[in-house]
């Protein structure tokens, strides 16, 4: 748990670091760069580190290659890159380079001549392939920079001292992974910040994770892995992360259609310790042009394709007699080349392989070619396992994607359907797989197991009875999490509650009936009401003007004013529904409620104002009284208009007598507490006929009974 917390704490300190570097500069467009630098930051340290060690253990304990001279470093160029396929000379190091900087006016033409000589040193030789063009994409004299050479450079210096404050530790500790580490975690930053082209380079590590592990299933090691699609290579070096280093006996095989991808991908090998021997990546259109046909069969292939891209198809004849293709007897639309990607991956799968790909869900349930590529699939028995994934896994798209596990030789003919859909939390604005959700979905899986609404094991019949769709949902019935329905209660309480409402309507018409009857003979004298000023029958007090009252001081008076502590003010305003003593009126011209001095607390602002009677008035009858003057009308205008307690004061009421009052107190409290329940009671009553309602619906839908 430590580990994992400093983990996360360098994270963030490598991320403020990269997002401080840019400026003003788009972050997609300035990752090459940040990436790019720690690329130049591990080769020159890994060399450095390498050199060293080889000195010591022959007895040179004094050597340090970063201070030799280039002249004595050239001796051994030959054999560097033959052993680690390229050689840089002590004054290009990173460290080197770097500590000159500031001061070097030319700092552009310094990297481009160091990184045109790394790219060189590989000239010729065996890892020629893994180098050329890697640094293509860090262009030192683009504008994005700046507009002048100066600013360039000064952008460039920054961008080195940046990169070396990153505390990426010892290239020689091979217990933590930090260069490796930091480099994935800054793909999967820029690629969330990037939207959709986010997406098409970059695949989350909860996703590589699932799919690396459903094809290792049983195994401790692989000989080859190989993704046609390999983007930046994030699911191809997720079997050394889980299964260990060596796990991948032969290497990683890979072909990425975009330049600037395919350079990350090589970088990120480096950067994860993968030997220019270890890798073969190619930069070509794999379905029309596929690169490493001397290397098939692979015993692991992992996958995210894009999702319905156009390819050739059927424009192209040659494709038709393609080995990939050709069995199926059909190609996959020129629309839609998800199917292709599929054909290729089984073509070049090892009999005791397995292939882990991420499909496009309209592939597993559309007619036509698409159709007919599927019935190839399920007749030869080649699906393993469809699992269906939760929405709003990858970056810059909320589709909820499929999975499709396919092997050669399985030991059944049935096809295991998983409905994940559900197996994921919400982090920021996307889904993520936990660790839990990972091993339920590998551990049935691997179990193939039959577990009710999460799993279903379809015969061969059961899938060709369905027209060969493959589609999750045809075989897993989703979970009914609708609430089950007791009609014969419900239809009680539904009585019960219309009753009751039925009382109390009957209750407030006798109200309105004993108001009606003996309102002339309450009030005969009521408009002979002396009108008198509020600030004459009134005290008014403002949240300022009683803030030094203290509460112990008032505690045991009959009528408590509220009181203010030292840190502010306690207590709190009660609703009108609550009936305190005082009524509080805010500045802003509403009726906030009343004191209520149940608790012993009140709650108010410096803004408001508390209306005692002095005498004349009930409080509960001020409450009403004030409650129908609509006060907003009476804000002062201005600026921040307000209600003022000038305001209040000037206000002018008749003041019937106290016996007049209790009564109006009487009525108004019975009237307002009996329209409380009846609205209480509504909700309910409409809650209990929409579950009514769909219960008799589905049963005649259904035509049958339901529990």
């Amino acid at each position: 748990m430590k580990k994992e917390k400093e983990r996360e704490e360098l994270h963030r300190a490598i991320w403020a670091i990269a997002d401080d570097l840019r400026g003003a500069v788009d972050g997609w467009d300035f990752k090459n760069y940040v990436l790019g630098t720690m690329f130049y930051r591990y080769i020159s340290e890994n060399l450095t580190a390498y050199i060293n060690e080889g000195e010591i253990e022959a007895g040179n304990t004094n050597i340090d290659y970063a201070i030799l001279s280039d002249k004595e470093a050239e001796e051994a160029r030959a054999d560097l890159v033959h052993e680690k396929g390229f050689f840089i000379l002590p004054s290009e190091l990173f460290c080197n380079v770097r500590a000159k900087a500031m001061l070097d006016d030319n700092l552009n033409e310094t990297l481009e001549r160091v990184f045109n000589n790394i790219e060189e040193s590989a000239k010729g030789r065996e890892s020629e392939n893994s180098f050329a063009g890697l640094f293509d994409d860090f262009d030192v004299n683009s504008n994005k920079l700046g507009s002048t050479v100066a600013k360039r450079n000064e952008r460039l210096a920054k961008l080195l001292d940046g990169v070396a404050a990153m505390n990426l530790g010892s290239v020689k500790d091979h217990d933590f992974d930090a260069f490796g580490d930091a480099y994935e975690y800054l793909m999967t930053m820029y690629a969330s910040n990037a939207g959709k082209s986010g997406g098409e380079f970059f695949t989350p590590a909860d996703v590589s994770e699932l799919l690396t592990r459903l094809g290792t299933v049983g195994k401790k090691t692989i000989n080859k892995v190989y993704d046609p699609a390999c983007g930046s290579g994030s699911l191809l070096l997720k079997a050394v992360k889980l299964l260990g280093k060596g796990a991948v006996t032969t290497g990683f095989y890979g072909q990425e259609i975009n330049i600037t991808t395919y350079n990350l991908c090589r970088i990120n090998m480096f950067l994860h310790d993968i030997g220019f021997d270890k890798f073969d990546l190619e930069c070509e259109d794999t379905l029309t042009n596929p690169q490493h046909w001397d290397d098939e069969p692979f015993e692991l292939i992992v996958s995210n394709p894009p999702y319905s891209i156009k390819w050739a198809g059927d424009e192209n004849p040659l494709l038709i007699n393609d080995p990939r293709f050709s069995p199926a007897g059909v190609l996959a639309p020129k629309s839609k080349a998800d199917l292709a990607f599929i054909m290729h991956s089984l073509s070049w799968l090892a009999s005791n392989g397995t292939a882990a790909i991420v499909c496009f869900p309209g592939i597993m349930f559309r007619g036509g070619a698409e159709q007919k590529i599927r019935q190839y699939l399920i007749d030869n028995n080649y699906v393993d396992c469809v699992i269906q994934l939760p929405s709003n896994l990858f970056f810059g798209t909320s589709i909820a994607t499929c999975i499709m596990v396919m092997k050669k030789n399985k030991n059944d003919n049935k096809i295991l359907f998983i409905d994940a859909s559900n197996e994921c939390i919400k982090v920021t604005n996307n889904n993520k797989l936990t660790s839990v959700n990972i091993e339920r979905i590998v551990t049935t899986f691997a179990n193939r197991e039959e577990i009710k609404h999460f799993s279903h094991l379809a015969s061969y019949d059961e899938v060709v009875k369905n027209d060969y769709n493959l589609s999750v949902s045809t075989y897993v019935e989703q979970e009914d999490k609708r609430e089950v329905i007791n009609i014969k209660v419900l239809n009680d309480e539904i009585k019960r509650i219309v009753a009751r409402s039925e009382v109390l309507r009957a209750e407030i018409d006798a109200v309105i009936a004993e108001i009606e009857v003996g309102y002339e003979a309450l009030f005969s004298n009521g408009t002979d009401a002396p009108m008198k000023r509020l600030g004459d029958t009134c005290s008014m007090k403002s949240g300022k003007a009683i803030k030094s009252v203290m509460l112990s001081a008032v505690k045991d008076a009959e009528h408590p004013y509220p009181c203010f502590g030292g840190n502010g003010i306690r207590g709190y305003i009660a609703e009108p529904s609550h009936r305190g003593d005082y009524p509080i009126i805010g500045r802003q011209g509403a009726l906030c409620g009343n004191v209520n001095y149940a608790t012993g607390t009140f709650y108010a602002t410096e803004h408001a104002v508390v209306v005692e009677s002095l005498g004349e008035y009930e409080q509960r009858y001020l409450f009403y009284l004030l409650t129908a003057m609509n006060l907003n009308q009476y804000k002062s205008q201005g600026a921040q208009p307000g209600l003022a307690v000038g305001n209040i004061q000037n206000l002018v009421a008749s003041v019937p007598s106290l016996e007049q009052q209790r009564k109006v107190v009487e009525f108004l409290d019975r009237f307002d507490a009996l329209c409380n329940n009846i609205s209480i009671g509504l909700p309910a009553e409409i809650a209990a006929r929409q579950n009514q309602y769909e219960f008799y619906r589905d049963k005649l839908l259904t035509f049958k009974e339901l529990s």
